[in-house]
């Protein structure tokens, strides 16, 4: 089968693009082969698990699993999807045209159990090109133009600007600002939000209803108000924690206050326009924890991460709000979650992971030692110092387990080596105080 810039041969499980040839897991495979069969129609997730997963009782995490996967092995975007599209609390759609090899005569099989057409693949015959009878040929020529016509249909309804835009020089440009735009936004600094901020701004002069640009302005606005409010006096205020930041009362004051209003209005207008879009989900979450929206934030991360079970931001995003509404063990599990998930996805995007990882695992670990867990406590810091040796604060953390363990040989091994390695010393390490 052919598709796009890819074709798919479903006995071998190898999937042919431009960059060579992957192999996919079978139900990978067979979820592709699926929607694929019925081009720019939607089928709905039950019906997918039934075929996939035929007589066994699977949960949503499986589809949406297997959905990430086949994304990834496309290059797919489901921000602007060009093969595989999410219909809200509906299904998925294959958005591509699709060609079939089919022998003269043979017509699409059904998988088992479920009725539904699921084509097989069958290798050429000699030098023979990708020959179809003429019924066949009719049916992939209206199930082309309808994916066509709902293609640009959709396009036009989301306001993406692959479906605007005069070629692809221009298509190119966006993504290449929004990546740009995102990358900066998760360094978690000062100048890098202010510079997101302008790079989203940029997009939207361009693409005025550009979902996934009004998702990211509306997630630095918000990270502006938190993060480095806007005092009238001289000293600089920085909140690193949303409930300290809701305590102190700053994001109710101007001009924080309108900046979240503004944040909220993108998000929204962003969710309207991509109402499967995991990112713009997770920014309306974003807005309306910052406005104590608290039930709101956890009901937009939660559908966030049902489409993307993968997404760590949001898994972290519920963990500070149910810790903030005293649900102490259910953010544990959602801290934990996220962890996993980062681990999964490092070597897909180090520079969007590493900034968060160490810090996490950290927060999960001196939580469970403040609850009298010092034995996971003491996993979780050495878990952290696998992925990031000589990290301070993991390195403190676990010397402090230590010494409470009565292990102060250790403990002040692992101080001295950080010392002498980074010029940092453990946390109340008196060695590396100023000497008066």
């Amino acid at each position: 089968m052919r598709t796009g810039e890819w074709r798919a041969t479903r006995a071998s499980g190898e999937l042919s693009g431009p960059e060579g040839t992957l192999r996919l897991e079978p139900k990978v495979m067979d979820l592709l082969f699926l929607l694929a069969s019925r081009p720019g129609e939607v089928i709905g997730r039950e019906s997918i698990m039934n075929a996939l997963w035929p007589g066994i009782v699977v949960g949503d995490d499986s589809l949406a699993r297997s959905v990430f996967k086949l994304r990834q092995a496309l290059g797919d975007d489901a921000r602007s999807p060009r093969y595989v599209e999410t219909i809200a609390k509906r299904g998925y759609r294959w958005c591509a045209p699709v060609e079939w090899n089919l022998a003269d005569g043979e017509q699409p099989d059904a998988t088992p159990g479920t009725g539904d057409p699921s084509p097989r693949a069958v290798s050429p015959r000699g030098s023979r090109a990708w020959r179809r009878p003429a019924a066949v040929a009719l049916i992939a020529g209206v199930a082309l133009i309808s994916a066509w016509a709902w293609r640009e249909a959709s396009r036009a309804d989301d306001g993406s600007a692959a479906g605007r835009t005069g070629g692809m020089a221009e298509v190119r440009e966006r993504e290449a600002l929004l990546a740009r735009a995102d990358d900066a936004y998760f360094q978690f600094s000062r100048t890098d939000n202010e510079a997101a901020i302008e790079l989203y701004q940029r997009v939207l002069g361009v693409h005025p209803d550009d979902p996934a640009a009004m998702a990211g302005l509306a997630n630095a606005l918000v990270q502006r108000g938190l993060r480095w409010p806007r005092t009238g006096g001289v000293e600089r205020v920085e909140f690193r924690r949303l409930g300290d930041a809701l305590a102190n009362g700053h994001l109710r004051r101007e001009p924080q206050r309108a900046q979240v209003e503004r944040a909220r209005l993108l998000a929204e207008r962003a969710v309207e326009l991509a109402p499967a879009s995991s990112a713009a989900l997770k920014a309306l979450g974003f807005v309306a924890s910052a406005q104590g929206r608290f039930d709101d934030a956890l009901a937009a991360y939660r559908r966030a991460v049902e489409l993307d079970p993968d997404a760590w931001g949001p898994m972290i995003n519920i963990g500070d709000v149910l810790g903030i509404i005293g649900r102490d063990a259910e953010a544990q599990a959602w801290f934990e979650r996220a962890y996993a998930a980062m681990e999964r996805g490092y070597a897909d995007n180090p520079a969007r992971v590493r900034p968060w990882q160490a810090d996490l695992g950290v927060l999960i670990a001196a939580r469970l030692h403040a609850q009298g867990d010092r034995t996971a406590a003491e996993a979780w810091y050495r878990r952290v110092l696998r992925h990031a040796p000589l990290d301070a604060a993991a390195t403190s953390g676990l010397a402090a387990v230590l010494r409470q363990a009565g292990d102060t040989d250790q403990a002040a091994r692992l101080c001295t080596e950080l010392r002498q390695r980074t010029d940092r010393g453990c946390e109340g390490d008196v060695a590396q105080r100023p000497q008066p």
